[in-house]
């Protein structure tokens, strides 16, 4: 729900562009505005979940995302409106994705967890715009389609009031203790080193992946804001199709020992952003399409290798703290598309997509140095 909530606007974008009269970059910034929500319900929703529980927060974030859809309606009439609704929708995704991910983790232990709570939100992703690119398709009214939602989160929300979060585990002060006295302090550096040096490189490159598939590759096959509505819906829902789609098939190769997966995903991604430097230099809508493709696969893969990671080295007295700094740096990639926008007045998209290439390069080296701090390699390093 609310991932549906979070994306529900990037297929319109274009739209707004041509019937609402925003420019580029004003509907680029609409879209990445609701980082302003993000950021701070990643930051602080993180720990607070691990301190008073999942349900409260989670009910928050379907009461954001209620939010979030009433005021984009508003937005037709007060255009700071888009603006507002887009903070609420940030909030809303920010908070469920630290309490509703960690609470998914608990439920479901093992590499499950992570699978499951991956796909949902990939799910989410690609529902929003396909559902919203329809309804504006058939009524020209994306306030329609935001009063849907609204309403699905507000039974949503009902539901979730009559759900027990059932307590498994000891309060999470006592966990912190226990985890305290018993954990091995060289194990403990070893799990930061492999969090900060080798997941969080690969990080941005998750939404960043998501974020070029869905709104720089519909982009580049027009002229500014010229992106018909369809090829702008279909962009989405592809590339979060695709993403969505290849995580249960890649769960055979997801083991948290190895950076295997988290590397090909960062590989798949640097495909994708060359496959777009092309796109740029023919506006080819067959190129854009198995660009939008690929940029999907990239975005599913490093979800899932990157999320797994976060999930198998923290435990439950710190678990919604270390997913909410994975998920803000995630959405670093969030930004690419305004930058993007800022960029092609100046200068050719190529040289902009050939500097993201170089970055996403200097990801894998980075991860690939960061391999001797996974599980495994451990004692074979220390005893080097």
């Amino acid at each position: 729900m609310t991932g549906w909530c979070a994306n529900q606007y990037v297929s319109l974008i274009s739209w707004y562009q041509q019937h609402r009269a925003l420019s580029e970059f004003e509907a680029m910034l609409v879209m990445g505005s609701y980082l302003l929500g993000m950021i701070p319900a990643l930051m602080f929703g993180g720990p607070l979940t691990d301190k008073f529980g999942r349900k409260p927060f989670t009910l928050a974030a379907l009461i954001s995302s209620f939010l979030g859809s009433l005021t984009l309606i508003d937005g037709w009439i007060f255009e700071p409106g888009l603006y507002l609704g887009r903070v609420f929708s940030g909030l809303g995704m920010g908070l469920a994705m630290v309490a509703v991910t960690s609470w998914v983790k608990l439920l479901s232990p093992g590499p499950a967890g992570a699978t499951r709570a991956a796909l949902c939100t990939s799910a989410g992703f690609a529902i929003g715009p396909a559902i919203s690119g329809v309804i504006v398709g058939l009524s020209q009214s994306p306030e329609l389609a935001y009063a849907l939602h609204a309403l699905a989160a507000l039974a949503w929300l009902v539901l979730m009031f009559t759900t027990t979060e059932q307590q498994t585990e000891a309060p999470v002060g006592e966990q912190a203790a226990k985890r305290a006295a018993q954990q091995d302090a060289h194990t403990s550096e070893q799990n930061l080193k492999r969090f900060y040096q080798m997941v969080l490189p690969a990080a941005p490159w998750v939404f960043g992946m998501a974020a070029t598939g869905f709104a720089v590759v519909p982009a580049l096959t027009a002229q500014p804001g010229q992106s018909s509505l369809l090829y702008s819906t279909v962009a989405v829902v592809i590339t979060m199709g695709v993403g969505a789609g290849i995580q249960p098939l890649i769960r055979r190769f997801n083991d948290v020992k190895r950076a295997f997966l988290l590397i090909c995903g960062l590989v798949v991604a640097l495909i994708g952003l060359l496959l777009m430097i092309v796109l740029s230099l023919t506006g080819s809508a067959v190129v854009g399409t198995i660009t939008s493709v690929v940029s999907g696969a990239a975005n599913g893969i490093l979800l899932v290798a990157g999320l797994s990671q976060v999930l198998d080295l923290a435990g439950p007295a710190d678990l919604g703290k270390l997913t909410g700094r994975f998920y803000m740096c995630c959405f670093i990639g969030f930004t690419f598309p305004t930058l993007f926008a800022l960029w092609r007045p100046m200068a050719h998209p190529a040289l902009f997509l050939g500097l993201l290439a170089v970055l996403c390069l200097v990801s894998i080296l980075l991860v690939l140095r960061a391999r001797k701090y996974l599980p495994g390699r451990t004692l074979k390093y220390v005893s080097e």
